[in-house]
């Protein structure tokens, strides 16, 4: 059965769609909510007892906070997704759904919908909103690309001051531009450190 404007403005009391706020269609053997993506302005959505098997005809209930959709035919939870842009969503109750099964079916729900206060009839903590986070399981519809982990771009190493390179890196350089390793013999470990960096810087210009 599909629901009409007809129906939804019987329930309602409302005189338009755009009008309506709340709406309860318990238990009417519904599968067509289509009409629900012209009620830009609803807030409270009861479809509980139906035949619904999609989420997508909410995309568009932008004000959307309250929505009870327990008993339905929801057989995949990615269905959950097409809730995420609503900003307003403090409540879902997807209970005795096909879909809400598994151990780790709270967790992630709660993980692609983390603004949940209250999920089916239970309420949410932050903590369990953080454990979700983490143990839940990342959801995408059908031709989605999944989210890749940016990675910090790595920052060019600086080159070395001459006055720090040891005899190793200095003959490494040597040897790159075709020029004849220093011999150990040139630096003395007599001398300081001050002096040794002095001599390191004078034996690098020599290469040039």
């Amino acid at each position: 059965m599909k629901l009409s404007e007809e129906l939804v403005l019987a329930r309602s009391r409302a005189s338009d769609i755009e009008s309506v706020r709340k709406l309860n269609c318990w238990g009417s053997d519904l599968s067509d909510v289509s009409i629900l993506k012209e009620m830009r302005n609803v807030e409270v959505v009861s479809l509980s007892v139906n035949n619904i098997t999609s989420l997508e005809d909410f995309t568009n209930c932008r004000n959307l906070q309250e929505l009870y959709i327990r008993k339905n035919q929801i057989a995949n939870l990615a269905e959950i997704c097409h809730l995420r842009q609503l900003p307003k969503l403090r409540t879902l109750w997807l209970a005795d759904n096909p879909c809400a099964v598994g151990d780790r079916y709270r967790m992630t729900v709660l993980k692609t919908l983390p603004n949940l206060l209250k999920l089916d009839n239970i309420h949410v903590s932050s903590d369990e909103v953080n454990d979700a986070i983490e143990q839940g399981i990342e959801l995408i519809l059908p031709g989605e690309i999944p989210k890749r982990k940016t990675k910090t771009p790595r920052k060019d190493t600086p080159p070395k001051d001459p006055a720090t390179l040891t005899l190793e890196e200095t003959n490494k350089i040597r040897e790159e531009l075709g020029l004849k390793p220093l011999p150990s013999e040139k630096i003395s470990p007599n001398k300081s450190i001050r002096s040794g960096s002095r001599q390191r810087v004078s034996e690098v210009h020599q290469m040039w």
